[in-house]
């Protein structure tokens, strides 16, 4: 009769070891989530003010430089109740209302950034109803001066416009 050879062990996994190691790999898998998704949302948060502060930049300089002879603004066509921008156009003119349509250079904006405030009223008081900014020819100075406040992912941001025409962000 063989003798039965005890050395050699079940070579498989127990449920309890199966059950530890998933519960392991999920801890694992949701920190990994977690922390991606802040990044994401980092990676996001950053562009999008600067974004908008690139825009306001590029009809400043074009204003101060005299291209097409003209003033520069920018047109925000936010809904006023949602607060909902889906895009934002550079125009060439004195007002987005008397441009010359041929030079807008339009610029599309994420649905994921709201905006909480915009005030270009200078030293105006405020309307309510702040859609554009315009920039003065070789001056680039503006009489719409103010500010954008944006919120992305709950992050508050800031785009500030100077009486000058110099736009700056607030961290």
């Amino acid at each position: 009769m063989k003798s039965l050879d005890h050395s050699k062990k079940n070579q498989g996994f127990t449920l309890v070891e199966a059950l530890v190691s998933i519960a392991i790999f999920s801890v694992l898998f949701g920190f990994t989530a977690v922390g991606a998704s802040q990044v994401s949302k980092r990676l996001f948060i950053g562009p999008s003010d600067a974004y908008l502060e690139n825009i306001l930049t590029t009809a400043s300089r074009r204003a101060r430089d005299g291209v097409e002879g003209g003033d520069w603004g920018v047109y925000l066509p936010y809904d006023e109740v949602t607060r909902n921008l889906s895009e934002v156009i550079v125009f060439q003119g004195a007002s987005y209302a008397t441009r010359n349509s041929s030079l807008d250079q339009s610029f599309a904006f994420s649905d994921k950034i709201d905006l909480i405030s915009v005030d270009f009223s200078g030293s105006s008081p405020v309307t309510g109803n702040d859609h554009e900014v315009v920039f003065t020819r070789y001056s680039g100075q503006t009489s719409m001066y103010g500010s954008v406040d944006l919120e992305v992912f709950g992050v508050p941001r800031s785009v500030t416009i100077s009486e000058q025409g110099f736009v700056t962000r607030e961290l």
